[in-house]
């Protein structure tokens, strides 16, 4: 019995073989697909339980999101027009002002929220790092994504201690992963060589003895103080601390690495560990005196490069297409035309993406056998016809508007734009409720025209208490350039 038949598609496959069919129908029983094959006249009169004509359409497997923070959501404008390094600090302070005054249902408007912007965006899979990882492991589980999350481990940065966000993490871990049908899946996330403490990374490498099986998804040389930092507990950079706990191989994604060198390319490479890359946020802040991360070398030592969209307060953005269109943009700006050619963004999307999370045997191409996590696509409008170079269309011109309907593990979520597993109007009256608890709590003052920070700074109201663990650490010099001094 077939459960699902799309027919009279154009079907972006993302296979070995790069195939791409004209007019192909995808039948899917059990959530996963049981054949792609040429449409027959026969398949338009099909008693499968659901159809999709899809002519003048194009499917291609759904979107993968390979880094996400999903906690503030809902601060989306708030930070927009703030400088990097302010933006950051007054971030990290919100989170510690807003964590014990909203309570749970601040954060769980903000993982509805943004399962729904992700839903109609095509996003059937994210990997995200998160100081509220139970909330989202519902949320996603609930709306029927799929997700792999890891709560973000930062003793410096979080006023837990190292052993007790250890052992969260432990029972998160025991309680979420594998959950809702196998589609939200665990991961072990320090938060990098800034945030993490000498005991947290050896509570990590025990972790990782212990899930062998996790993906270990991190930060690395995101900023220019990264060597000094992990200098600061004893290693001789990023780099070497992972290797000193047995955390750099192929189960390792490593997220920005803007100011790693060509020797750290080859390292990664070589390891087989993944890069996830978030163009956007840096070009929108630029990050110091050096602005980009080392794709050439990269891509000379076969490194497996994916995308993410990174914090919605960055940026505001959620269109993981047009986030792939800014990666070759920004790169060939860089380093000169031809960084990456139109179907590579589509695989850096799908298929590589899955391999970056374990999950390349599962989803990220449509195959038989495969999971059935997919997108139609309407390209038959004025805007995109006529065409050629399919590739080039899906990734310069096509953008999250253009998605019609989502799929995953077979089942239709989002079906001519009309969103199916969940209640809209609901999820943004939660959200409409709870920004405005955010604003009279902390006293941002909002309009159509802009946002304004409080006159008594959140900075000022925040404990210090894990900041100064950081500042006693590595010395307040270096420690200056990411968290406030609370001199005042």
């Amino acid at each position: 019995m077939t459960d699902l038949l799309i027919h009279d598609a154009i079907v972006v496959t993302v296979n070995q073989e790069h195939q791409i069919l004209k007019n192909g129908s995808i039948r899917v029983a059990d959530g996963a697909i049981t054949s792609i094959a040429p449409t027959e006249s026969s398949d338009r009169n099909t008693t499968a339980e659901h159809v999709i004509d899809a002519s003048g359409k194009v499917v291609i497997p759904g979107l993968i999101d390979a880094h996400r923070h999903t906690d503030f959501t809902l601060v989306q404008g708030l930070f927009s027009e703030l400088g990097g390094g302010e933006l950051l600090k007054e971030a990290f302070a919100l989170y510690h002002t807003a964590e014990p005054t909203l309570g749970d249902s601040f954060f769980e408007a903000a993982w509805r929220l943004a399962c729904l912007r992700q839903l109609t965006h095509g996003v059937t899979t994210v990997n995200a790092m998160d100081f509220t990882p139970e909330l989202g492991a519902e949320a996603i589980g609930e709306v029927g994504l799929r997700g792999v999350i890891g709560p973000e481990l930062a003793d410096f940065l979080n006023p837990a201690s190292a052993d007790d966000q250890l052992a969260a993490a432990r029972r998160f871990i025991e309680t979420y992963h594998g959950t809702h049908e196998g589609r939200v899946t665990a991961s072990i996330a320090p938060g990098g060589e800034v945030g993490c403490s000498r005991r947290l990374w050896e509570g990590v490498a025990q972790l990782r003895a212990d899930y062998p099986d996790l993906r270990l998804h991190t930060h690395l040389y995101d900023s220019a103080g990264a060597d000094t930092m992990a200098a600061g507990i004893g290693a001789d950079g990023p780099l070497d601390l992972l290797d000193r706990y047995d955390l750099l191989d192929e189960r390792t994604l490593l997220t920005h690495l803007l100011h790693a060198d060509r020797d750290d390319a080859r390292r990664i490479a070589d390891a087989g560990a993944h890069v996830l890359h978030c163009p956007t946020v840096y070009s929108y802040f630029q990050a110091g005196e050096r602005t980009w991360f080392p794709l050439p070398a990269l891509q000379e030592f076969g490194a497996n490069v994916v995308i993410g969209l990174d914090d919605p307060f960055w940026f505001d953005s959620w269109d993981l297409i047009q986030e792939a269109k800014h990666a070759r943009l920004l790169s060939n700006f860089e380093y000169g035309a031809q960084q990456w050619s139109s179907y590579d963004l589509l695989r850096m999307l799908t298929i590589d993406a899955a391999r970056a999370l374990g999950l390349e045997d599962h989803v990220g191409s449509l195959e038989p056998g495969k999971r059935a996590d997919l997108l139609v696509i309407d390209v038959d409008t004025p805007r995109l016809q006529p065409f050629s170079n399919l590739p080039s269309v899906l990734a310069n011109s096509v953008t999250a508007g253009d998605i019609e309907t989502v799929v995953v593990d077979g089942a239709v979520l989002m079906e001519e734009q009309s969103v199916k597993s969940m209640d809209v109007e609901a999820v943004r009256e939660a959200a409409t409720r709870e920004r405005e608890r955010l604003q009279a709590r902390t006293g941002w003052d909002t309009s159509l025209a802009g946002s304004t920070p409080p006159d008594k700074s959140i900075l000022r109201r925040v404990s210090a208490q894990p900041l100064l663990r950081a500042m006693r650490q590595y010395g307040r010099g270096v420690v200056n350039e990411y968290v406030p001094t609370h001199s005042n």
